[in-house]
């Protein structure tokens, strides 16, 4: 098991040590781990990486590393946020820091006249000018080079109809490919909340994300994908990453790539799941 997107109590919302959340992995029965805590970033330092914690962030986990060494192997990751203007921010950290893994997200979204949205404000997800500005930050996102993967692109599905959004994504695309960028298969989706979409109420159980539309057309242009618990405490450990891809191999799905020193790792799907047979995951849960 691959699970290239997790997070320790460095990232100040979620909870566990990296030694335990090593644990936790190599008891989920992942193989790869790549632990990715939110990077230092001018907006909400409250729940992230401060810069002062950076070098001892990287020691505690060459220390579980070597610890473990056999068992799992770990590696050196950090989500980074983007928004206009934070370019050479990242640039910076990137070059100071070496890593395996760099997953470029959306979490925070400018609104003219209005505050800051963060993308877990499920009822402000669907305004226009809100989406204007989140398709706006991917694009930037993905042309300015910093990143190996996006990640959770399709958070928005928690809240936003899958017609909608593929039809927002598509523009995005052929710069996608062009990138060479991966899209980051997140299996938060099967655990976060949504919007029901009759209601509008905030349920749990539903298949938010990722995007079963959005999945085949990667395929057919070729996109690499990553795939990650985003797990924020250490029992959630792989959670879910062996069931998104029993979903998503029938939609095609071949392989699963992993970053080790920025560079791409391709693993194909007998090897991750040789004798996976369906799923009822989900069932009656997709977005529409």
């Amino acid at each position: 098991m691959i699970d290239s997107h997790s997070h320790t109590y460095y990232s100040k919302h979620a909870t566990g040590s990296v030694d335990e959340l090593a644990r936790a992995s190599i008891a989920a029965g992942v193989n790869i781990l790549t632990i990715t805590d939110h990077a230092p970033f001018p907006v909400d330092a409250d729940n992230r990486l401060l810069a002062s914690e950076l070098d001892r962030y990287f020691d505690d986990i060459e220390e579980a590393r070597m610890a473990y060494e056999g068992q799992i192997t770990i590696l050196r990751g950090l989500e980074f946020d983007y928004m206009p203007g934070t370019e050479s921010f990242t640039r910076d950290l990137l070059a100071r820091y070496p890593l395996d893994f760099a997953i470029g997200s959306v979490h925070y979204v400018e609104v003219p006249g209005e505050p800051t949205v963060k993308v877990w404000e499920l009822p402000r997800l669907a305004a226009e000018a809100f989406l204007d500005r989140y398709f706006a930050n991917l694009e930037g996102l993905v042309a300015c080079g910093l990143f190996d993967a996006v990640g959770h692109a399709d958070t928005l599905l928690r809240s936003l109809p899958e017609d909608v959004f593929l039809r927002r994504f598509e523009p995005l695309l052929a710069p996608l490919v062009r990138s060479g960028m991966a899209f980051e298969l997140n299996a938060s989706g099967l655990r976060k909340s949504s919007l029901a979409p009759l209601t509008g109420q905030e349920v749990q159980g539903l298949w938010s994300y990722p995007s079963q539309g959005l999945v085949p057309s990667l395929i057919a242009l070729d996109v690499p994908f990553t795939i990650g618990s985003d797990t924020h405490a250490p029992k959630d450990a792989g959670a879910g990453v062996a069931e998104l891809m029993s979903v998503l191999r029938p939609l095609g799905l071949g392989r699963i790539s992993y970053y080790r020193g920025r560079r791409r790792v391709e693993v194909d799907m007998e090897t991750l799941l040789p004798e996976v047979k369906s799923t009822t995951l989900g069932q009656g849960a997709p977005r529409p």
